[in-house]
């Protein structure tokens, strides 16, 4: 980057600027937007207590009026996915003919409610306002973007995305069957791309079918990786062998798609903060933790009008960054080191320590191995990892089994460890749910 962090001016920053209401060159500090936040806290529960079902209950009797801090908004109570999923349209606060798009997300069991989420226009349209704005961070007019996501509606994540880089003038090319690697890569040597978009696992498994299927050398400039969780072992991967810079992108349906993403001074993800308010709390008490510790990342939206949330338990642990941007920016950082809650009770302790991005890593040296899936089964006390590789190598998978054994640690007695081939055709079968060690 040829620009200094004292020169360049976080798109972001322009974009939060503009929300709050100052000139796009206005300076700007964390206390204003705390303030704008909290202005913004008191509106969205009086309006979400005046015309939703679900929170004219849950926040009756309550002072809405007084929230003169973070600490003070953090006494509200919390909504829960099980909340949703049991009365949804209790929390809409529109009509459904105002409703743009409803999103249902199934459940990672087979018999649980599913949640349901609505969304106005003008909400679809602030999240592709993110994206352009985002984007910028990456990106700029006339590059070419290789985004592997879904696009099944007109505004779904991949579509929503793809709007917001024509905005910004950039040339997107959308690809929603990543899971077809071999067809990634000959888009990939079709276009050249400037910047590449999607999950780890599939950003991950391209770059090792261009790693041993070509000799040319990368035209990717940076690399953004979203909808799921990502390593720095494998950011690291990423940047070395395409010499690149990786951008990390947080985000869930439930905020709109968009959430935080890092700019290209640092490893820190910059807050959407005038469209959601982030908090790091206490799982148990629902508390805040101080910045730099971590806690369950807890979501209010905004600026949502036909279902707003306050207050939602993401189930996610996250910490906030206490030193500020080298960028300059006050937009609060969160740290890309962002899992799930564990929860002793369903999982074994020494499993609680592994997730699918620890077992990439231990398999990133493996030439062959595009992708892999984990399954515990307590009932036989073992774990079984299916690899989808480049080519059919028995030699490879036992090598891998190896590989495996050798570096997870178990109890006694020791896990069975087993490796199944998967695909051997340049395809891998991740999907887009958000990975996780299924245990049973």
């Amino acid at each position: 980057m040829q620009q200094s962090a004292s020169s360049w001016i976080n798109p972001l920053d322009v974009q939060a600027r503009i929300d709050m209401g100052y000139d796009a060159a206005d300076a700007l500090s964390p206390a204003q937007i705390t303030a704008w936040q909290l202005t913004k806290l008191r509106r969205v529960c009086t309006y979400a207590r005046q015309h939703s079902g679900f929170y004219q209950k849950r926040l009756a009797g309550l002072s809405l009026k007084n929230f003169s801090s973070r600490d003070a908004f953090a006494t509200l109570p919390r909504t829960t996915a099980d909340d949703l999923r049991e009365t949804p349209l209790s929390f809409l606060c529109l009509s459904q003919d105002d409703i743009a798009r409803v999103v249902t997300l199934s459940t990672s069991g087979s018999t649980g409610k599913p949640k349901r989420l609505f969304f106005t226009q003008t909400e679809l349209d602030e999240t592709t306002g993110f994206y352009n704005h985002g984007m910028q961070c990456l990106t700029a007019a006339g590059k070419t973007v290789l985004a592997l996501l879904p696009a099944p509606k007109p505004d779904s994540v991949g579509a929503l995305l793809v709007d917001g880089l024509q905005v910004l003038g950039a040339h997107p090319i959308l690809h929603q069957t990543p899971d077809d690697v071999a067809t990634s890569l000959t888009l990939f040597k079709t276009h050249m791309p400037d910047c590449v978009v999607g999950t780890a696992a599939h950003v991950l498994a391209l770059v090792k079918l261009w790693q041993q299927e070509t000799t040319q050398e990368s035209p990717v400039e940076s690399v953004l990786l979203c909808w799921d969780a990502s390593s720095q072992a494998i950011r690291q991967y990423i940047e070395k062998v395409w010499k690149c810079r990786v951008h990390t992108h947080w985000g869930m349906t439930e905020t709109g798609l968009g959430g935080a993403v890092n700019c290209p001074f640092s490893n820190g993800m910059h807050l959407r903060e005038t469209n959601i308010y982030a908090e790091i709390t206490d799982p148990e008490t629902g508390r805040l933790v101080p910045d730099g510790e971590r806690g369950e990342l807890v979501v209010t939206t905004l600026t949502r009008t036909g279902m707003p949330l306050i207050r939602y338990r993401t189930g996610d642990e996250a910490h906030i960054m206490q030193e500020r941007c080298p960028c300059g920016s006050p937009l609060r950082r969160m740290h890309p080191y962002i899992r799930r809650l564990a929860h002793p009770a369903d999982t074994p302790e020494w499993l609680q320590n592994i997730t699918p991005s620890t077992v990439d890593e231990l398999l990133i040296a493996a030439p062959d191995v595009l992708a892999q899936q984990a399954h515990y089964k307590s009932a036989t006390n073992t774990l079984e990892i299916t690899v989808d590789m480049r080519r059919n190598s028995s030699q490879e998978l036992s090598s891998i089994h190896t590989i495996l054994r050798n570096a997870i640690v178990t109890p006694h007695p020791p896990v069975n460890i087993l490796c199944h081939a998967g695909t051997m055709d340049n395809n891998i079968s991740i999907g887009f749910e958000k990975r996780r060690i299924r245990v049973e």
